[in-house]
């Protein structure tokens, strides 16, 4: 890839991460807020579930749309306009309330939007990273962007719970609208590397180009690429549902400890994960996609606790930090390897492609939540008397895998 930048921390890059976190932050506050304010009007557990689910279908139809639209339109006012927009429905929202608000199914439109937006905004900021770090540095700076990420989504959705209990909607909103004002006009300042592409056909006919150039691409040009598929895929089925459906069960069913004690467990591990982006820079040029992996595998190995303590029934406050402790592992070790795959694409995919090759390559995660949420649910329900069964069989799944990714990628 081209690139004349010789230091990670320029201009472009700095505001980039201030826009990432100022944007993320605001998204998370707003999306934590809207289901809470969901079960609040209508009382309803089922539309609670259906307000936490539904969005992501927005992910999964956006993200390959952004990706198109990162490549074709200059990034930095790409960037600009999504903040602008979002904080237009926000203080459209807001105009009429008393009107439509409390309608469940305006909220749950909002939600949509507002994931739709995001999914450009995600994808358009996976496609400038390359642009404006040096080779050398474009690892780190995944890594940077991975930890601004999980601090930004982790500390929007324990504060979103606080100002929602003390405050209700509105302030939130207000709070959220200013997030995203600050971000465009950060964004204005932005200058990210535009090379004009030709574009011939209607919408449609650009928009399945495209995404054909793309799955070529991957899938025939460059199939290196697709090996980090399945294992993208396996981690949201497997773990990133258990983390997000089956620790909070394990501590409240089987444990029997509060929510409160489920939302510490989850920051814990939360940091975690952060750890392991903050590892992945230090690591640098020198990690790599086998080196990952090890450290993966190593991560599966200590899930297995999880079960462990339930089979043998230790006292509930050691099975608690175990679960924790061994959540907090895993997530180390899986965002270590991610920036590891993200730099790998990186460099793999010329200019051109990046924004739609990166863009088809994010919906895999998205997929796999959307399939494994309910799953572990039904899975949990179904061995609810041996919960460790889902937690050795899951890991044993993904033991497999993750040797086979290593096997495949050491050879390249």
């Amino acid at each position: 890839m081209t690139q004349t930048i010789q230091k990670l921390w320029n201009k472009n890059f700095s505001l980039l991460v201030i826009g990432q976190i100022m944007s993320l932050f605001g998204n998370m506050v707003v999306t934590t807020a809207l289901p809470f304010h969901i079960l609040h009007i209508s009382g309803s557990a089922a539309l609670y579930g259906l307000a936490m689910g539904l969005p992501v279908a927005s992910l999964i139809i956006m993200t390959p749309i952004g990706g198109i639209m990162a490549d074709r339109f200059k990034k930095h006012k790409l960037m600009f306009w999504l903040d602008v927009s979002v904080t237009a429905v926000i203080l459209g929202y807001m105009l009429i309330s008393g009107l439509f608000t409390d309608v469940v199914i305006i909220v749950i439109v909002k939600l949509l939007a507002f994931n739709a937006v995001q999914a450009v905004y995600m994808a358009t900021t996976a496609s400038s990273i390359s642009f404006l770090a040096p080779p050398e540095k474009l690892t780190t700076g995944n890594a940077i962007i991975m930890v601004v990420n999980m601090l930004s989504l982790t500390g929007g959705m324990a504060i979103a719970g606080v100002l929602y209990d003390r405050f209700g909607l509105y302030p939130i909103l207000i709070g959220a609208a200013i997030c995203f004002a600050i971000t465009a006009v950060a964004d204005l300042f932005i200058r990210i590397p535009y090379k004009k592409q030709e574009t011939t056909g209607s919408i449609m006919q650009v928009v399945k180009g495209d995404l054909g150039q793309s799955v070529r691409f991957i899938t025939k040009e460059n199939p290196a690429i697709s090996g980090c598929i399945l294992p993208m895929f396996l981690m949201e089925l497997v773990f990133g549902s258990m983390f997000v459906i089956g620790v909070p069960v394990l501590i409240n069913v089987h444990l029997g400890m509060s929510m409160t004690h489920v939302g510490t467990a989850l920051a814990i591990m939360m940091l975690g994960g952060v750890a392991g982006g903050i590892t992945a820079g230090a690591m640098g040029a020198r990690l790599n996609i086998p080196k990952g992996l090890i450290f993966v595998i190593a991560g599966i190995i200590l899930s297995v606790l999880m079960g462990a303590v339930l089979l043998l029934d230790v006292p509930t406050t050691i099975a608690y930090a175990v679960i924790i402790a061994s959540g907090a592992a895993f997530l180390f070790t899986v965002k270590v390897l991610s920036v590891a795959m993200m730099t790998f694409i990186q460099k793999e995919t010329p200019d051109e492609l990046i924004g739609k090759v990166l863009s088809v390559l994010m919906v895999v995660p998205f997929i796999g939540q959307s399939i494994g949420y309910p799953l572990q649910g039904m899975l949990l329900r179904e061995f609810s008397d041996t919960p460790w069964y889902v937690i050795f069989g899951s890991a044993a799944l993904m033991l497999l895998v993750a040797i086979a990714a290593y096997r495949y990628f050491r050879k390249l």
